[in-house]
């Protein structure tokens, strides 16, 4: 008799119910402002999550998921028209059942002029609708006459066993902001399991993101308690078993992310330089916590990102692990000029090795590195098999148009790409290095290569000069490569001097041996 009394609470308290909005498949693509949500690698397949937002809200009336290949064609696509507001998490809230290939979405939907509810949408491996489900706000009391009744699902979690795990947050009393959080366990047909709400005389913010722990079906989620930010783990039932700090300093919890590995969480959030200046910025904080002993084996912060979301105002931070071990971050951030932070937001990426150490750290553009031109918004990011990055979000430019528009993008497994510039820590500061061109072979026989660390965004000439300075051999480098092949079979042996040349101005030099 108590477990039915738990069930009838359930369900008088979420009023879970099938979603009504019919979907129509449209076969023109999106239009006019839109964006990357979310991104899954499976089996060499890449889906994505996109969607049309209006600049700068973040409504949707229109979505669908994209499928690539191995290739980076796009194969199949499903474009969705809805006439409800929705929205629809960046990085979160997006997931694959890879034993059936069915996919779960999470957010919230404009039930009518007042009223947000949660919002869940299913999808078979041919990309159809199967259901769509929405949760009501909790305090039924106040929901019927409140004027801000709010509920957003912020991610979604597919467990081995085929169910969800799902996230979310609520308006208590149906007042202010959503600063309540709560846990639902949901089967693959929708229905409730179980929820569990999270006590908030303990955690005082939100959840962003949830990770499943595979050795017993539980999940991690991050949250504040007292002044620091922790990681907590529950059990498979939604009972808080441990939890552990990681972050004491100022800092927003709205900037968390969980990556589990073996014995090893990686959690990445955010914290505030002391003193006043530029406090309204935070910076990224790395940590690795064993949870094996629960504690932290290290906590390391990186100057160089300086984390801000402008349009969106879903502000996110994305690990993940490559092949090698490796612990890719990506998130976005203000450009910095060595001397001041500009108005220009950018992608950034970070890769740091199992210790914590930066090995590099990059930021994208869509067309020019102009300051006062360019937004680009990063949402989600994903390792490719050849050890690459695939990232997405949206870009604006200021001198083209008043709309948001998706972009994607794949690096190779340093991170090059076109628009890619280079960025470190000078000092506790982001500055733009120009990192000389790596030459090699040296001594070289029939050719040697030039690899640049930062692609240029121009033509390039390099010009081969013999020991007593004759001009022996030229050659253009076209822009946005990696590396370039110059062929020097025609040269006799000996020493020759290079210059790398941009617009009749030597940018460098050096010194080759040709055998």
């Amino acid at each position: 008799m108590k477990y039915l009394i738990i069930l009838l609470i359930v369900f008088a308290n979420f009023n879970i119910y099938a979603q009504d909005t019919t979907f129509n498949s449209i076969d023109d693509t999106l239009s006019g402002s839109s964006t990357v949500l979310s991104i899954i690698n499976s089996n060499s397949t890449y889906y994505y999550l996109i969607a049309n937002r209006d600049t700068p809200n973040v409504t949707i009336y229109n979505y669908g998921i994209y499928k690539m290949n191995n290739r980076f064609n796009i194969i199949d696509t499903c474009l969705y028209s809805c006439n409800k507001p929705i929205s629809l998490n960046t990085a979160h809230g997006f997931d694959i059942n890879k034993q059936d290939t069915s996919f779960i979405v999470a957010g919230s939907i404009k039930d009518d002029l007042v009223h947000y509810n949660g919002y869940i949408i299913k999808f078979n491996k041919d990309l159809d609708t199967l259901w769509t489900k929405q949760i009501a706000h909790p305090d039924t009391a106040y929901a019927d006459t409140a004027a801000t009744p709010w509920v957003a699902l912020r991610d979604v979690k597919v467990t081995p066993s085929g169910d969800y795990i799902i996230a979310g947050n609520y308006n208590y009393h149906c007042q202010g902001d959503r600063n309540r959080a709560f846990i639902i366990k949901m089967d693959s047909s929708g229905e409730i399991i179980w929820y569990k709400f999270i006590d908030a005389s303990i955690y005082t913010h939100i959840i962003t993101s949830i990770e499943l722990e595979s050795g017993d079906s539980g999940f991690y989620f991050i949250s504040r308690k007292n002044s620091s930010i922790y990681l907590i783990k529950c059990d498979k039932y939604g009972s808080i078993q441990w939890d552990i700090p990681f972050n004491s300093y100022s800092s927003f919890t709205d900037y968390t992310e969980i990556k589990v590995m073996d014995n090893e969480i990686i959690v990445g959030s955010n914290f505030v330089i002391p003193p006043v200046q530029n406090s309204s910025i935070p910076r990224l904080l790395i940590s690795n916590i064993n949870k094996l002993t629960h504690t932290v084996s290290w906590s390391k912060k990186y100057y160089s990102i300086p984390l801000y979301s402008q349009w969106l105002r879903q502000e996110t931070i994305d690990i993940e692990i490559t092949p090698s071990g490796n612990i890719a971050i990506g998130t976005v951030g203000f450009k910095y000029t060595g001397t001041d932070f500009t108005g220009d937001i950018r992608a950034y990426l970070l890769m740091l090795n199992s210790n914590g150490d930066s090995l590099w750290s990059h930021y994208y553009t869509y067309k020019n590195d102009s300051a006062g031109v360019e937004d680009m918004q990063f949402n989600d990011m994903v390792i490719c098999d050849d050890g690459g990055i695939l990232f997405g979000g949206s870009y604006y430019n200021w001198q083209e148009s008043m709309f948001l528009k998706a972009w994607l993008v794949k690096t190779d497994s340093l991170g090059n790409a076109p628009n890619m510039f280079t960025v470190g820590i000078e000092e506790n500061t982001l500055v733009i290095k120009q990192q000389k061109p790596l030459l090699y072979p040296n001594p070289a026989s029939d050719n040697f290569n030039l690899r640049f660390e930062q692609s240029p965004n121009q033509d390039l000439q390099i010009n081969i000069y013999s020991a007593s300075g004759a001009l022996v051999k030229q050659q253009q480098l076209f822009a946005f490569g990696n590396e370039y092949s110059i062929d020097i079979q025609d040269l006799k042996s000996g020493v020759y001097y290079l210059e790398l040349m941009s617009k009749e101005k030597k940018i460098y030099s050096y010194k080759l041996i040709k055998n």
